[in-house]
């Protein structure tokens, strides 16, 4: 009857100071992932480029690739196309979801091209971004 009172006693002992010897460690916030084309801003965080049923929409991510309310009204797309001597220029507003700009222009021909992207923010001519990716969708 001593034999397993002791080993019982030992044993919780021994768990009890195996848990006060470790502090429990935070756990990091899970990193998300960019849907479409990422693209790091320069002032911070992500925009996730994409064409969804032949039209062009841009997630905002902050800087742990999760989505985020967009912080501009709207964005300005360019690219040059094949079918005519004109590049083709599309002005994305924003959608139902916060965190996405979208268009319902329906993109023609291939879907690789540069692609020059420029942000605006109403009332804010300074608060302009613009970036130059090699997108393909």
């Amino acid at each position: 009857m001593k034999r397993p009172a002791l080993l019982a006693f030992a044993g919780l002992s021994l768990a009890a100071i195996c848990c006060a010897a470790t502090p429990p460690t935070p756990t990091p916030e899970a990193e998300g992932t960019v849907v479409g084309n990422p693209v790091q801003r320069t002032h911070g965080g992500w925009l996730g480029v994409q064409i969804k049923d032949r039209t062009f929409r841009i997630a905002f991510y902050d800087e742990k690739k999760n989505p985020v309310p967009a912080d501009v009204s709207s964005a300005i797309l360019r690219w040059t196309v094949q079918y005519q001597p004109n590049d083709e220029r599309i002005q994305l507003l924003p959608t139902d979801d916060p965190s996405v700009l979208a268009s319902p222009y329906v993109i023609k021909g291939t879907l690789t091209f540069k692609l020059h992207i420029t942000l605006l923010t109403d009332g804010k001519p300074d608060a302009v971004e613009s970036y130059f990716i090699d997108f393909q969708g």
